[in-house]
């Protein structure tokens, strides 16, 4: 049995960020912001819209766009890293909004940039167990909300954006294969510092930072050397696993970190450039949301269409990574 990705929809808050934007808060030139991070454009969620609002309405939208009624999903996955409580799941909140049944049930799982991967695993093992049989998986994250106003350096890079994707059983014969990994030693490379139990959020800092989440911090030389090391050994091996070569694979879909890391690993496997689907630029970095992003951006564009055999990978915070080959 292998997993159908059957529909994606998506959320963008109205709210975008624009490299004049940028210019003007400070004091650079709109042109030097684009040729650091090759982004044009981001979006920014409205002050009091969290993860689980814009995951709300991008759940919406796939269900109109695919007719599905809320009481045909059996199982919902949702996965941010910013959830509207510590308890309960944000999934069962989810659902009370989006009036799935009381046999539906709901998971939330606390991933980024390798989430849509990890969470495809996730279904797959539903699927094929005959525990789901239509599952709805929601990615939404509000990084922006993490970021301090003074740091250009991620200010240029993340979005806030939100997906849905109906999962179903394939008819096409054979297995889908997954891989994963972690080095936690890269763990504090990227890290939202003052967010939990191990460092609660202090009065001092809220007031210092005018941050009410924590703060992000990444060490992006080491997020960079993790990534253009590990993803093109781990597209080898999904490769591998999978009895192929890359020139069996249509379009290859991977977690859009960095335009300049995209094309380092891009060279590294030696893919011509329409191989490679890279759309960071009018989106950002959207962290769980970046590969389904992707998916229905290139399928609008109609770069994407079914039949296609793709390769998904995610990599990044943890550190962590997935792959996995698909039949769209």
């Amino acid at each position: 049995m292998s997993i159908k990705i059957a529909h994606i929809a998506t959320y963008c808050p109205q709210l975008t960020l624009s490299n004049d934007d940028l210019s003007k808060v400070f004091n650079i030139d709109s042109d030097r912001i684009f040729q650091t991070t090759r982004i044009t454009k981001r979006y920014i969620s409205a002050p009091s819209e969290l993860s689980s609002d814009m995951a709300v309405k991008a759940g919406e939208n796939v269900l109109v766009k695919s007719r599905i009624k809320p009481s045909e999903i059996d199982f919902l996955i949702f996965c941010s890293e910013g959830f509207d409580f510590i308890a309960p799941a944000t999934s069962c909140i989810i659902h009370e909004r989006l009036g799935l049944n009381s046999q539906t049930g709901c998971i939330d799982l606390p991933y980024g940039c390798s989430g849509y991967v990890y969470g495809l695993g996730i279904a797959y093992g539903l699927l094929k167990a005959g525990i789901a049989s239509k599952i709805l998986f929601l990615t939404a994250d509000i990084p922006t909300k993490v970021i301090g106003n003074d740091d250009l350096e991620l200010r240029s890079i993340f979005s806030d954006i939100a997906t849905a994707s109906i999962l179903t059983q394939n008819d096409l014969p054979g297995n889908t294969e997954f891989i994963f990994g972690t080095d936690g030693k890269g763990a504090y490379d990227l890290y939202v510092e003052k967010s939990a139990f191990r460092e609660p959020l202090s009065p001092e800092f809220k007031m210092a930072a005018n941050l009410k989440n924590g703060q992000m911090i990444m060490n992006g030389t080491n997020i960079f050397l993790f990534a253009v090391k590990k993803v093109p050994i781990l597209i080898a091996e999904i490769l591998s696993k999978n009895k192929l070569t890359s020139d069996d694979i249509d379009l290859f879909i991977l977690h859009q970190a960095s335009y300049f890391m995209l094309e380092v690993i891009r060279k590294k496997l030696k893919l011509p450039p329409d191989k490679m689907f890279i759309n960071i630029g009018e989106f950002g970095n959207s962290v769980s949301s970046s590969i389904p992003l992707a998916l229905y951006d290139a399928e609008q564009k109609g770069i994407l269409k079914r039949g296609m055999k793709i390769v998904l990978a995610g990599f990044g915070i943890g550190n962590s990574w997935g792959a996995t080959v698909i039949d769209y």
